[in-house]
């Protein structure tokens, strides 16, 4: 079997990564994808946030939070932080409301 051994460089980048790493030549053409080599303090840290309570939020309701707050920014223009959590308080409250 031919083996390609990674620099020391290389190697703590893909140590680090949180995402598979795509292997490429000289020219960026892509000759494999290795996945992630997570640690375990890494698989600890994902197994305590998934016991934490929520709130949970599914993917439709952050999807109608972010379109909420874009059509603020389209109408008010650029806000702060603050009002960003003004709107998204509001956009909770409206959220609770029967319909």
């Amino acid at each position: 079997m031919t083996q390609i051994v990674l620099t020391p460089e290389q190697v703590k980048l893909y140590n680090q990564a949180k995402e598979p790493v795509q292997v490429c030549d000289t020219q960026g053409k892509v000759l494999g994808t290795l996945p992630p080599d997570y640690s375990a303090e890494f698989l600890a840290e994902l197994k305590r946030h998934a016991a934490e309570e929520g709130p949970w939020y599914s993917g439709d309701d952050v999807k109608a939070m972010f379109q909420f707050l874009d059509d603020a920014w389209a109408k008010e223009g650029a806000f702060d932080e603050n009002r960003m959590h003004q709107l998204l308080e509001q956009f909770d409250s409206q959220r609770k409301q029967p319909s």
